[in-house]
């Protein structure tokens, strides 16, 4: 497996971790939230770098510039609502927090779902 697959499954699979901790009522949830967060930002910086490394992505030029158009817009949505989202903002609203995340998951899914079969065409 691609260092970029690896990395794509990795931040899916975080990114499914925090949609789940988002719907979670658990106390610990709102600090599982921020861990994963964390983890999140390391592996899209990881991926950042993978980008311009994939072997694929540099054979296929078009496809790599669509990657890396795709990827930005993900993390803008992503950036975006982080940056609305802080953990007192969570606390105080529940209920738009998981209203947000729901809307960020779909823009999520969408990405991951395109670059998975974006790559195994290639």
């Amino acid at each position: 497996m691609a260092e970029l697959d690896r990395i794509l499954s990795e931040a899916q699979e975080t990114h499914l971790l925090m949609q789940k901790a988002a719907k979670s009522t658990e106390e610990r949830a709102v600090r599982d939230i921020v861990r994963l967060r964390t983890r999140f930002a390391t592996l899209i910086a990881e991926m950042m770098g993978s980008i311009k490394a994939d072997t694929r992505l540099k054979a296929r030029p078009e496809v790599a510039h669509e990657f890396e158009s795709q990827f930005f817009e993900m993390r803008q949505a992503l950036a975006q609502h982080q940056s609305k989202w802080r953990s007192t903002q969570i606390d105080e609203d529940h209920a738009g927090y998981r209203r947000s995340t729901d809307e960020l998951g779909r823009k999520q899914d969408a990405f991951y779902n395109w670059a998975q079969k974006a790559l195994a065409e290639l």
